[in-house]
C-alpha cells in the first residue's frame, strides 16, 4: 500500500509540476504575440494580449520566486501602448497634482512612462505663461520621483532618461523665467517613425570636404591630399 500511495503522490505532484509549465508556456506564448504585434503597431491586438497575461501575472504575484516583477513589467507596457497612442490624459490625468505617486513605488519603468506624460499632456494646454510654469513644476516634481525611486541596478535605464528630461524641463523653466522663451515647444506631428529624411541642398553638398589618408611614401610627393572633385551624376 505504501508503495502504490508513494507512486499516486508522486503523480499528483508531477500533475501539478506539468501544469505549472504548461500556463508559464501559454503565458510566454501570449507575451511573444504581444511583442509581435508591436512591433507591427497593431497596437490593440498588443493590448489584448498584455491584457490577459495581466490577470494571471496579478495571481501569480502573490507567489514568493515570481513577485510583481512579471505585473510591474505588463503594467509598464501597456502604459506604452497608452503613450504611443498619444493617450497622455489616461496616463496623467489634468487632476491629480502628482499621477506618479499613483505607481507602485517598484515599478519605476512605469513611473518614467508617467512623468513623460505629465508633460506631453500639458504641452498643448500651455498658452500662457502661467500655465506653462504650473506644467512645467509637474514634469519636475514627476521626473524628481523617479529618480528618488530608481535604486536598483536595473533601474539605472530610466533614472537615466528622467535625469536628461528633469535637466530639459528645468531649463525651459528658467527660460520662461527670465523671458528667453514665451511657451513650451510645440508638440511634434512627427509621428512614431520620426522625421521623414529630405534631401540635403546643393550648398551643404558643396560644404561637404574628403579626407582620405595617406601612404608614407605619398606624403612627401608634390601635391599629396589633392585630388579632382567626384563627378556629378545625372
Amino acid at each position: 500500500m505504501k508503495g502504490i500511495a508513494r507512486c499516486v503522490l508522486g503523480a499528483v505532484v508531477l500533475a501539478i509540476i506539468g501544469a505549472v509549465c504548461l500556463g508559464a508556456s501559454r503565458l510566454d506564448a501570449r507575451m511573444a504575440d504581444a511583442q509581435q504585434t508591436l512591433l507591427t503597431s497593431d497596437y490593440g491586438a498588443a493590448e489584448a494580449s498584455l491584457s490577459v497575461v495581466e490577470r494571471y501575472y496579478q495571481y501569480a504575484s502573490g507567489v514568493p520566486w515570481v513577485g510583481d516583477g512579471p505585473l510591474n513589467d505588463v503594467r509598464a507596457r501597456k502604459a506604452a501602448i497608452d503613450y504611443w497612442r498619444g493617450q497622455y490624459g489616461t496616463l496623467a490625468p489634468a487632476g491629480r497634482t502628482d499621477p506618479v505617486a499613483d505607481v507602485a513605488p517598484g515599478n519605476v519603468a512605469l513611473q518614467f512612462i508617467v512623468a513623460d506624460a505629465v508633460y506631453r499632456d500639458g504641452q498643448p494646454r500651455a498658452k500662457d505663461r502661467n500655465t506653462a510654469l504650473a506644467i512645467l513644476d509637474s514634469a519636475i516634481n514627476a521626473y524628481r520621483a523617479v529618480l528618488n525611486n530608481a535604486r536598483r541596478p536595473e533601474d539605472a535605464p530610466y533614472a537615466k532618461g528622467a535625469a536628461y528630461n528633469y535637466e530639459y524641463v528645468v531649463r525651459l523653466r528658467d527660460e520662461i523665467l527670465k523671458g528667453r522663451r514665451r511657451a513650451l515647444p510645440s508638440p511634434d506631428d512627427d509621428g512614431n517613425l520620426g522625421r521623414e529624411g529630405e534631401v540635403e541642398s546643393a550648398e551643404f553638398e558643396r560644404e561637404f570636404k574628403q579626407y582620405v589618408p595617406l601612404e608614407k611614401e605619398e606624403r612627401d610627393e608634390p601635391g599629396a591630399g589633392q585630388f579632382d572633385p567626384p563627378a556629378r551624376k545625372g
